[in-house]
């Protein structure tokens, strides 16, 4: 188990954070499975990749590690990706 957070305010304010990002993320789920338009679930999607990048973000603050920061960065990369995909299928129908 890694070396947890001395502070106990900040160990409060990281699990506070770590909850609502859960919650968040369980909203975006829920609209990615209902989503009537493909627009709704595209957005969801790229909503929960940045609910997953700050619940990483969260848990290295938590634990004092920067070893996964670079997975953050990785992350990041592809969500922006991914997003950008996804929106030029949904205007031209094609992506290249």
């Amino acid at each position: 188990m890694p070396e947890v957070a001395t502070s106990a305010f900040l160990q409060n304010v990281c699990m506070i954070c770590l909850t609502a990002l859960l919650i968040s993320g369980g909203m975006c789920v829920y609209r990615i499975i209902i989503g009537p338009k493909a627009a709704d679930r595209a957005v969801a999607l790229d909503t929960l990749t940045s609910v997953f990048i700050g619940g990483i973000c969260a848990l290295c603050i938590m634990w004092k590690q920067t070893f996964y920061f670079d997975a953050v960065w990785i992350l990041t990369l592809v969500g922006f990706l991914g997003s950008a995909v996804i929106a030029k299928y949904l205007e031209k129908g094609r992506v290249f």
